[in-house]
């Protein structure tokens, strides 16, 4: 696992960020609350033709992950890792843009505690998560 860079503008955008389409909207270092937009292709429908459970966790993970990113103290923090996701699956989806609004709910030193709800692009809340993350400690030099 590699560390994360102290500045995040350095942080490059990873294969999966590309396939799902990442971008980050709305970045807050002081109440931890991020938005993310995703465009979701074909490629995640699933047998009965419509998105993948996987597609709609992978874009939760991805926001209450870039909601702990934007509190962590980079001085002191490597980077962090999901424990748990909890989804919670409200409707069917369909290719197209979505956003993910997600929020750290409470942060200590060395899990983090976040949430996250997904709408698509009519605005609709389609799903929502709640996720523990473990906090890596940047090693001293």
């Amino acid at each position: 696992m590699r560390d994360l860079p102290m500045n995040v503008a350095d942080t490059p955008d990873s294969a999966l960020a590309k396939l799902i389409g990442r971008k980050i909207l709305a970045f807050d270092t002081e109440t931890g609350r991020v938005e993310v937009g995703f465009t979701i292709t074909d490629a995640f429908l699933n047998m009965q033709g419509v998105l993948h459970g996987g597609a709609f966790a992978t874009m939760l993970d991805t926001a209450c992950g870039v909601a702990v990113r934007s509190r962590l103290g980079m001085e002191k923090f490597a980077g962090h890792a999901t424990l748990e996701l909890k989804t919670s699956y409200l409707k069917a989806g369909t290719p197209g843009d979505y956003l993910a609004k997600g929020q750290v709910q409470r942060m200590g030193k060395s899990i983090a505690f976040t949430d996250a709800t997904l709408y698509n692009g009519d605005n609709e809340l389609v799903a929502s998560a709640s996720a523990t993350f473990i906090l890596r400690p940047r090693k001293a030099d």
